[in-house]
C-alpha cells in the first residue's frame, strides 16, 4: 500500500488551520492572551471567500522540503490547494470528502472526513481554530507584546502546548499581526519534525463558486481510500 507521507493528517490539518483571513485594520493595544485568541476566532468566523499564496517548509532531521502554492476556500466547507512546487499537485475538499492528487505517482488519495477527522480537516478554519484552542494551553511567547520581529514589524506571539499527549503537534508557535490575523505558524512534533507555514497576497474579496471545488478523478489514476495517518 502506498503511504502518502507528505500529506499525513498533521501536515494537511496544519494548512487548513492557519489560513489567515483578512479584516478591517485595528491598532495594537494592551490586551491579554485571551483577548488575542478571542479576536482571532472572531476574524476567522466572518469570511466567505478566501485566496492567498502560501509557503510551507517542512524540516525533519537534516533535511527540509519547501512547498508553495495557492489556497482557496469558500464557506461553509470548500477547499482547494493548488501547488506550484511540486507542480500540479492538488488538495480538494467539499467538507465531506478530501482528494489529494499526486500526478507524479498517478495516485489520488480519497479521504473520508466524517466524524472527528472531519472537524480537524474542515475548510472552515473557524471550526478548526475553536478545536485547536480547546485542545492546547496557550500563552504569550514572550513578556514584551506585541514583539518586534526581524522584519521590523510587530506581532503578538503565542505559544501553544497540547493539554493531553497525543499524535500531531506537541507545540505550536503563532505570529499574529495588529489585525489579529495569523500570518505565520510553526508546529513541532515529539520527534522533532517542524512545519512552518506563512501566507502572502491575502484576498478575502475574491468571488468563488462551488463549481470551482469539484474534483474529477482521472480515469487512469490509482485511487487509495482513506490513507491518512496520524503522525508524530
Amino acid at each position: 500500500m502506498i503511504m502518502i507521507k507528505k500529506y499525513s493528517m498533521a501536515t494537511v490539518a496544519f494548512v487548513l488551520l492557519f489560513t489567515s483571513f483578512n479584516s478591517s485594520a485595528q491598532k495594537f493595544e494592551f490586551v491579554t492572551v485571551s483577548d488575542v485568541v478571542r479576536n482571532i476566532k472572531d476574524r476567522f468566523s466572518k469570511v466567505e471567500g478566501y485566496q492567498a499564496d502560501f509557503t510551507m517548509v517542512t524540516v525533519k532531521g537534516s533535511g527540509s522540503v519547501t512547498q508553495k502554492g495557492v489556497i482557496q476556500s469558500l464557506r461553509p466547507n470548500f477547499l482547494r490547494v493548488t501547488f506550484h512546487s511540486p507542480k500540479r499537485q492538488q488538495i480538494v475538499s467539499d467538507g465531506k470528502m478530501m482528494w489529494i492528487h499526486i500526478p507524479s505517482m498517478n495516485v489520488v488519495a480519497e479521504q473520508d472526513l466524517k466524524g472527528d477527522r472531519g472537524t480537524e480537516f474542515s475548510a472552515t478554519s473557524y471550526i478548526g481554530l475553536r478545536r485547536l484552542f480547546a485542545k492546547y494551553h496557550y500563552k504569550f511567547a514572550s513578556k514584551e507584546q506585541p514583539a518586534l520581529m526581524s522584519d521590523g514589524k510587530k506581532y503578538y506571539t503565542l505559544f501553544l502546548q497540547q493539554k493531553e499527549s497525543r499524535s500531531g503537534y506537541k507545540t505550536i508557535n503563532l505570529w499574529v499581526n495588529e489585525d489579529f490575523l495569523i500570518t505565520r505558524a510553526e508546529g513541532e512534533t515529539s520527534i522533532g519534525k517542524k512545519i512552518t507555514i506563512s501566507f502572502d497576497n491575502i484576498n478575502t474579496n475574491v468571488k468563488l463558486l462551488k463549481g470551482q471545488f469539484k474534483f474529477d478523478i482521472p480515469s487512469n489514476a490509482r485511487v487509495i481510500k482513506n490513507p491518512m495517518i496520524s503522525e508524530e
